[in-house]
Order: structure tokens, then C-alpha cells, then sequence
């Protein structure tokens, strides 16, 4: 997180008044104390968003957001740390500060709004291009394809020309040098080394723009019969396909309740075009965690419909457990024929798309019908293969699911509803399932158990931050039974806490606040409404910390049990689990 001087972000607090800010995006009105809205990150009809004019923060009573103006703007228009403080600089009008007095961190941001200052130049250059004479072959084509100059407008498509040296040629007059286009990923070095060449020629060109909307990479599509189809951007000090997704920048300011994952830009533009606005890409990359975390700031939902074809299929089994492990509900669209998204849309038209979403397949059930592809099920030995690898991975699943799954495998498989979910006990009583089974009761319990400790320690940083007296005294109680606090964002923020306590009895908490990412901000705002209510905060204090001292006692009793049964460890570590426990037993002091 880039470190902005305090007094300069002092004074960018101090002239983004919340309310204000706010207000731009939601309707308020006063209630008490504060000011009251529906809150503009998940749907309600009954106002639970509250902003409190005195301390300049908000906080949300239903999906618990909160935190600063700074928090505010990276949520409501989707912008990382850095991006929003410039966001609310500008709307300040605000000059930057040096971020860090480093000249090496000065030299590479330096760069960095060079590249950024190429692309977007590179980009107005390719428009010009395709909308004048010499992009007549390139509009024909779009034409063909079904995109209008709406679409063309509003995607900033481009062109760029046959030749070698177009772009390099442009560029060098507006000032760039041969190292800032090469590393920007728009020229070649030569083979002599001694010039470079345009990375792009005669191809279309579509710009990919990042979610704050600066125009950071291209592909380019070629428009005769030849290979390679596409020539994307490499890794520049400003692109990272694996963090990026095409057409994200489209979807600022919306509320969209899911989107739609297609391969290419193509699928995107046509599914535009066609009344399906909410659709990205994944930028000829398998999804990655970056890019599924990136989803998920945008939505909980996400339809993937890459092409109907083998290779699509099994682009999305790799992709849909990406985004399911970071919590996203995925549904699976299947395009038949093996078309594309872009040939569905534009053959059969918005409402025949829209009947694919509504028919979409959760992800087990995706699964199980591309695990049927490996069977002829004209045979009984094929059916009987089916069954088994179906049944355990239904296995794995739980009691619900099972009961959704089983009737469907025997229904495909022609064998007895009874049969199959014998096979699917069979299946879930083998060791590795078994394992399987436990591990998933111990991940449920250990969640159960997070969620109680993230309750104590909310609880311990409310009377932190109730008086400097009791932030010292509760640190003190912590350290001494060797606790700290298990987010790291948590724990960041109460020794920033405990080091303002040291220069001010009432530190400023807005701006200690504006630090924390979206996260913690939370966290942090969800303890503060705590605190209001606290009557004896050291007492209450106390009696959290012993709480969760006797919490990880339990834990690593339980541990050193697990150990001795396994066989991992010896009779030293039952015998530490029964001194623990006779400690667990003693009263409290």
C-alpha cells in the first residue's frame, strides 16, 4: 500500500467531506446523529447505511462496509488503494505528494505514467486509423462481424496499418523514446538491436483498459486466414494479463447482480451489442486467483460461457474451481453446436442467450456431464464406469447435493436409484473419502471457531479504542498471554493505534482508518460501533483475553491428542496435553 505523507492526507480528509462524497452516490437524510441511505453495496429497500457527519466515517448495519472517504471510493467505483486517494485528490483538486522520498520509487512511477501516457496516445492513434481512409478493409470486417460504430466507440477499437514503423514513427514525435515503446509493449527491438519495429500490423486492435479506466495493453486480431490469430501485450511494468479482465472497466458504477465470463473480446463486444451488458473476459488466459478476486469485488455470481467446443469445456473446468475457491457462486453456461458466445448471439439473438443463462448448470452438475463425455453409454461397461466415477464424486458432496445428484446418475445410467446411492456410500466409506469427509467437518468447525475469535478480538480493539489508559493496558493483558490479532490488517491498525496514543490522547481516527484496506476498515468500524456501548471496557477486556487463551489451550490440546493418535508424535506430547488441561481447569484470576 503506497505510504502518503499525514499531513498531506489530513488535508485530503478535511476537504472530502463524507456526507458530500456520499451524497453523489446515495440518497441521505438526517436520522439522529448521522445521516441514513440505502446502501449502495448490496440491495435493501429499508436504509441500514449510516454516515456520521463528526467523525466522518460510515458504516453499513446490513452487509457491514465501512471506514473512511477513501474506503468509500475504492468500493463504490472499484479502484485499488492508491487509485482511490488520487480519485479523491483530483475531486479535491488536490496536487500529489511524492509518495515515498525514494528516488528509485520516484524513477518507476515516472516511468510507469510514461507507458501509461504511450498506450493511451497508441490507442487514439489505432482509432484514428480505423476511422479514416486507410481503415476501410478493417470497418468492412466489423461490419461483417456485426459490430456498429457504437460498438466501436464505446470499445475504443482501432486499427493498425500494414508497415513497419507507423506507430514507432507517430510516437517518437510526440516525445516517446525506442525503450518507453518497447517496454510498453507497443515496438519490437530489431534483431540488429539498433532499432525497433511496430509490435502491431495490419490487425485489428482492441485496447484493454483496467478498471480504472486507463487504456494499459492491446490484442490484435489479425483479419485474414492466418496464424497467429491474436497477438496480445506481453507483461509490461503496467499489465499483468493474469490480473486483468477485458471490458471490467464497463461494469464501474454498476450494480450488476452477476456477470458473464466469455474467452474473447469478440464474445464480449458481440454480447454488448446484442443486450448482454455484462459481460468480461479473461484475456486468452486460463483464470487465475487474482482475476476471480477481482470478480468478486464486483459480484458474488458469475456465469462462465466460454465456447461450446472440447478445448472451452475444458478451459472451464480449470477456471470454475478457481473462482468457487475464493467463494463465488459459479453457474455453468453450455453454448450447443459448439459455437461461441459471439456466433450464439448474433445467430439466435439476446432472448435464446438469455434462455442458456437461465438453464445454466451449478458447478457439480457441470462436472458430472463432463465426466459423461469419457463414456459410451451405449455400453453396459460404460454406463457401469459412469456410475462408479459419478457416485464418488457425489460422494464427496453433501447430504443435499447428494439427494439433487443421485436421481440424475441413474436416470443417464438406466441402473436403480437405490443401487446408486449404495455405490455413493460405498464410495464416501473409503479411506480417502473418508479423509475427505473429515477434513470438511474439521474445516467447518475451525470457521465456526474463526468466526468466535474475530468476535473477541472486535470486542478487544472496541476498548482499544475507547481510551488510551485501557488500549495500553489491553496490549499489556495480550502480550502477556502471547496473543495478537489474527487479521493482519487488525493487528496493523491497534499498533498504530497504541503509537498515536503515544503523541495524543485522542489520536485521529479517520485518518488511522483511511490507512486500513477494505477489509480491516470494516473490522475496525464494526468495533468502533461497539465501543459506544461499552460500560467497562477493561473488564470486558479481560474477560475476552481470557476467553481466547483458553480458546488456543483447547486447540493445542486437541492438537497434541491428534498427534499421539495418529502415531506422529509420543507419549511427550499426551503428557502435555494433560498439563494443559489441568491449566485449562484452574479458576481464573
Amino acid at each position: 500500500m503506497a505510504l502518503f505523507p499525514d499531513a498531506w492526507m489530513g488535508e485530503l480528509l478535511s476537504k472530502s467531506d463524507i456526507v458530500s462524497l456520499v451524497s453523489e452516490y446515495v440518497s441521505l437524510k438526517p436520522k439522529g446523529r448521522r445521516m441514513w441511505g440505502c446502501c449502495p453495496f448490496h440491495n435493501e429497500k429499508t436504509p441500514s447505511f449510516s454516515v456520521d457527519t463528526d467523525k466522518q466515517l460510515y458504516y453499513c448495519f446490513g452487509c457491514h462496509a465501512g471506514g473512511s472517504a477513501i474506503q468509500f471510493v475504492m468500493e463504490v467505483e472499484k479502484l485499488p488503494y492508491a487509485e482511490a486517494i488520487k480519485f479523491l485528490a483530483q475531486r479535491a483538486n488536490l496536487e500529489l505528494p511524492e509518495v515515498i522520498n525514494d528516488e528509485k520509487l520516484r524513477k518507476e512511477r515516472a516511468h510507469k505514467e510514461r507507458l501509461y501516457a504511450a498506450c493511451v496516445e497508441a490507442a487514439r492513434y489505432y482509432h484514428r486509423e480505423l476511422m479514416g481512409p486507410g481503415g476501410e478493409q478493417a470497418r468492412r470486417y466489423l461490419f461483417k462481424r456485426g459490430i456498429d460504430g457504437a460498438m466501436v466507440k464505446r470499445f475504443g477499437l482501432g486499427y493498425a496499418p500494414a508497415g513497419w514503423e507507423n506507430l514507432v514513427k507517430y510516437l517518437s514525435e510526440k516525445g516517446f523514446t525506442e525503450e518507453e515503446l518497447i517496454s510498453a509493449g507497443l515496438a519490437v527491438r530489431g534483431k540488429n538491436k539498433s532499432s525497433c519495429y511496430d509490435a502491431f500490423r495490419d490487425r485489428l486492435i482492441f485496447p484493454i483498459i483496467a478498471a480504472n479506466g486507463r487504456v494499459i495493453a492491446f490484442g490484435a486480431r489479425t483479419m485474414k486466414n492466418e496464424n497467429p490469430k491474436y497477438i496480445n501485450t506481453g507483461d509490461t511494468p503496467i499489465y499483468n494479463k493474469r490480473q486483468n479482465l477485458y471490458a471490467l472497466n464497463l461494469q464501474k458504477g454498476k450494480q450488476a447482480a452477476d456477470l458473464i465470463m466469455v474467452e474473447g473480446y469478440m464474445d464480449v463486444i458481440s454480447l454488448h451489442k446484442g443486450g448482454v451488458e455484462n459481460a468480461v473476459a479473461s484475456l486468452g488466459t486460463a483464470l487465475t486467483v487474482q482475476q476471480a478476486r477481482l470478480l468478486k469485488r464486483y459480484v458474488q455470481k458469475v456465469y462462465v460461457c466460454y465456447d461450446g467446443d472440447a478445448a472451452g469445456q475444458n478451459a472451464t473446468l480449470r477456471g470454475m474451481d478457481i473462482l468457487a475457491a475464493e467463494g463465488l457462486d459459479v453457474k455453468i453456461m453450455s453454448v450447443p453446436e459448439e459455437l461461441d458466445p459471439d456466433d450464439y448471439i448474433r445467430r439466435f439473438g439476446r432472448d435464446a442467450f438469455l434462455r442458456l443463462q437461465d438453464s445454466a448448470l451449478s458447478l457439480s452438475a457441470f462436472k458430472l456431464e463432463h465426466m459423461a463425455k469419457g463414456f459410451d453409454f451405449s455400453l453396459e461397461d460404460g454406463r457401469e464406469g459412469y456410475a462408479k466415477k459419478a457416485c464418488a464424486f457425489v460422494a464427496t458432496l453433501e447430504p443435499v447435493e447428494q439427494e439433487r445428484y443421485v436421481p440424475l446418475i441413474a436416470r443417464k445410467t438406466g441402473l436403480n436409484v437405490n443401487s446408486i446411492k449404495a455405490q455413493c456410500s460405498m464410495a464416501g466409506a473409503r479411506p480417502q473419502n473418508s479423509i475427505g469427509k473429515n477434513r470438511n467437518t474439521r474445516i467447518k468447525k475451525t470457521e465456526e471457531n474463526q468466526g468466535k475469535r474475530r468476535k473477541l478480538e472486535r470486542m478487544l480493539l472496541a476498548c482499544m479504542m475507547s481510551s488510551k489508559e485501557t488500549a495500553f493496558f489491553t496490549a499489556e493483558k495480550m502480550a502477556a498471554e502471547n496473543l495478537k490479532f489474527s487479521a493482519p490488517g487488525e493487528q496493523r491498525f491497534a499498533d498504530e493505534l497504541l503509537v498515536a496514543y503515544m503523541e495524543s490522547d485522542k489520536p485521529e481516527l479517520e485518518l488511522l482508518i483511511a490507512r486500513c484496506e477494505p477489509e480491516g476498515a470494516e473490522a475496525v468500524m464494526a468495533a468502533l460501533e461497539d465501543e459506544e456501548s461499552l460500560i467497562e471496557p477493561e473488564r470486558v477486556a479481560l474477560d475476552c483475553i481470557a476467553r481466547l487463551s483458553e480458546d488456543a489451550l483447547k486447540e493445542r490440546i486437541n492438537e497434541l491428542n491428534a498427534s499421539y493418535m495418529c502415531g506422529a508424535a509420543g507419549t511427550e506430547a499426551l503428557e502435555e496435553a494433560k498439563r494443559l488441561q489441568l491449566k485449562l481447569k484452574r479458576p481464573r484470576a
